[in-house]
């Protein structure tokens, strides 16, 4: 076994990393609410501090892990890489898939558990707005998601609001600057993912009879290029002007 990071925890080495995470047993493990992944995810304990361990590939891990890195070294709100554990072999000595490890942000909630019952039409706005925010520093700061939406970001309560958090980089990369096309494949993403995801809602009865997904999309879309040409908008004022 052999773990990468800037600075290990030990706790981390008495984890069952012989075990597949999803084999893990619940003495081991907090529960906690959790978005919609295409990998296994688990949350441990250690010391006071949370961490979310989620099972990949090696160098999508690696790439990853390398990303959240690099954004945290510029402020950018992300969760915080914290490890990767390679060359897992379980009892039989046969391979298992790496952990990237990150620190649970504290506080901070899945869109899905934003809610009991029903997604009301406040609350849906208030988690677009915080999204677009979030998608238009991430395109400032050169960083291409490729696969922007709700369920790839976490929601923490900031005074009345929302303030979003990048949960998941294994599709981005960063660049110096993004193209109009690397930013218009963003959102063409983002109209497609939000669109899916409150068809689940809906399908769910979770999605209040108000919100029409289709106006959703479109709604976020414009939120995110109206806060883009606020921030980018450049005026030209003649040399004679007064």
């Amino acid at each position: 076994m052999r773990i990468t990071s800037a600075l290990v925890d030990p706790a981390l080495l008495d984890l069952p990393w012989s075990v597949p995470l999803e084999e893990w047993p619940a003495s081991h493990l907090v529960a906690l609410p959790q978005g919609i992944s295409r990998h296994i995810v688990r949350f441990v304990k250690l010391n006071d501090t949370v961490y979310a361990l989620k099972e990949t590939r090696e160098r999508i891990a690696e790439k990853e892990y390398d990303l959240l890195r690099a954004l945290e070294r510029i402020d950018f709100p992300a969760v915080e890489a914290v490890a990767i554990v390679n060359d897992r072999l379980d009892d039989a000595g046969e391979p298992l898939e790496s952990v990237l490890i990150t620190r649970h942000l504290q506080f901070s909630l899945p869109y899905r558990a934003l809610f009991s019952h029903m997604l009301r039409p406040e609350t849906m706005n208030r988690l677009l707005d915080a999204l677009a925010a979030l998608i238009v520093r991430m395109h400032l700061t050169g960083f291409s998601w490729g696969d922007c939406s709700l369920s790839n970001t976490l929601f923490r309560r900031d005074a009345g609001a929302f303030a979003a958090y990048l949960v998941d980089a294994e599709t981005g990369n960063l660049y110096p600057k993004l193209s109009e096309g690397q930013r218009s494949e963003d959102i063409e993403i983002l109209r497609l993912n939000i669109f899916g995801e409150c068809l689940d809602l809906e399908a769910a009865e979770l999605l209040h009879e108000a919100i029409d997904p289709e106006a959703v999309v479109d709604d976020i879309v414009a939120r995110y290029e109206r806060l883009w040409h606020e921030v980018t908008y450049e005026q030209e004022v003649p040399r004679d002007a007064r």
